[in-house]
């Protein structure tokens, strides 16, 4: 069930009693700007730990905790060429406490908190609260740095950074960039904030057993205000380029992180989007693929093998855990596994093992609110509302030579390594 609230402010409501728990998410969409990022990130940190009613961590656990142990949090994160803002909630449904005696159900106290962290944050002097704010910035910096420690993401960082050479709004993290952390101020990121509230698209979505007089009421005296919301295309379109980017950097591991990136022009809303997943998923999307049986089972040559697909910025990427010495004959299996798929040699038994292990996968998210409601996101973006049904009438007509089309454009544009390191490094 969709609502428009307001201009550029909508509503999507999953009435359903197969959960004991109601999901609330609220996405601020707005476009992807370098200059926008950090301040965006360092905006939802503060958002998250404090507002006018409850202005500390402390106090604001406290309110979780009275709502039968509530869940909250605000994330960040890239979607082609959007940047979202994310706010989560998750409560119990009422009807399954024995103990609950609150003349409001929690359904409305959960939309009542979002409706306090959104429009009344700790703001003491017109200006965020230097302390909080002070904090925050830190620990935003601290969780960028971290992020190094997982040198996986670390390898795939430096592999799009690589990719998209010239393109910072692609090549940089959802939570920004440390050196334009350092100079942000509480005035940039309320102007952040305002520009925020009066700007974002504004997507709100609940799934529960709530219905739509419930749903819709809670959202009334939210002060979102009309926006005009240019229609723009979520999909980062780029050109295939003339060689391949090649990078490599030593580092404290002792498994060797080799990954690569290809261009796959296939978007979500193209005809063979459903062929390149099933690509992607026979190719290295899943323990049954070509990957992880030839590279890692077969040659023993990785400790894990395993391909993604970004239908939303046309990019397909392999990550491998290797020893450095291998790299050329962990490339060269990969490219073979590649070129096999590009000439036709997929069996119809692997064919049929991943598009089942797609469709268990595709059944087992309905059974998770939350997959549930982050899912509407992208019908929103995209104006693609595919039933279960339908969608499975695709898949099931997927053939050997589809995946075959797939595999034929895709086309290898980067390669990076991470290696050498001392013993017991992870």
């Amino acid at each position: 069930m969709h609502f428009r609230i307001k201009d550029g402010v909508t509503l999507d409501l999953l009435p359903t009693k197969q959960f004991k728990t109601i999901g609330i998410k609220v996405d601020f969409v707005a476009p992807l700007q370098a200059t926008a990022i950090t301040a965006r990130a360092l905006l939802a940190q503060v958002l998250e730990t404090s507002t006018a009613a409850y202005p500390t961590q402390t106090a604001l656990a406290r309110e979780l905790s009275r709502l039968y142990g509530a869940s909250f949090g605000i994330s960040v994160i890239k979607l082609g060429t959007k940047h979202v803002i994310r706010l989560t909630c998750s409560l119990v449904d009422e009807q399954y406490l024995d103990n609950f005696n609150d003349q409001q159900p929690l359904f409305e106290q959960g939309m009542a908190l979002l409706k306090e962290v959104l429009f009344a944050p700790l703001l003491p002097n017109g200006t965020f609260d230097p302390m909080t704010f002070t904090q925050q910035r830190q620990n935003l910096l601290t969780a960028i740095k971290s992020l190094d420690d997982d040198k996986q993401y670390l390898a795939n960082r430096r592999l799009q950074e690589l990719l998209f050479t010239g393109q910072p709004t692609q090549a940089m993290s959802a939570l920004g960039d440390v050196h334009v952390l350092n100079d942000l101020s509480a005035t940039d990121v309320l102007s952040t904030y305002h520009d925020m509230l009066a700007n974002d698209a504004v997507h709100v979505a609940v799934v529960g057993d709530v219905d739509e007089d419930r749903a819709q009421a809670a959202m009334a005296d939210w002060p979102l205000a009309d926006r005009t919301i240019t229609d723009a295309t979520p999909y980062y379109r780029w050109s295939l380029r003339d060689h391949v980017q090649n990078g490599d950097d030593e580092a404290p591991v002792v498994q060797a992180k080799l990954n690569l990136a290809y261009h796959l022009p296939i978007y979500r809303d193209d005809a063979d989007f459903m062929a390149a997943v099933v690509f992607n998923a026979a190719f290295g999307g899943t323990p049954l693929s070509l990957l992880f049986t030839n590279v890692r089972e077969k040659a023993s040559l990785a400790y894990y093998a395993s391909s993604g697909y970004n239908p939303f910025t046309g990019t397909l990427s392999v990550q491998t855990g290797i020893q450095a010495e291998n790299q050329q004959r962990v490339e060269a299996i990969i490219a073979e596994q590649l070129m096999a798929v590009q000439q036709g040699n997929l069996s119809e038994d692997l064919l049929a093992e991943v598009k089942a292990s797609l469709l268990n996968a595709r059944l087992a998210a309905l059974d998770s609110p939350q997959r549930r409601l982050t899912g509407l996101l992208n019908t929103q973006l995209t104006h693609l509302h595919e039933p279960l049904a339908d969608w499975q009438k695709k898949l099931d007509a997927i053939t050997v030579a589809d995946v075959t089309r797939v595999a034929q454009q895709v086309t290898l544009q980067a390669t990076y390594c991470l290696h050498g390191g001392v013993q017991g490094a992870k």
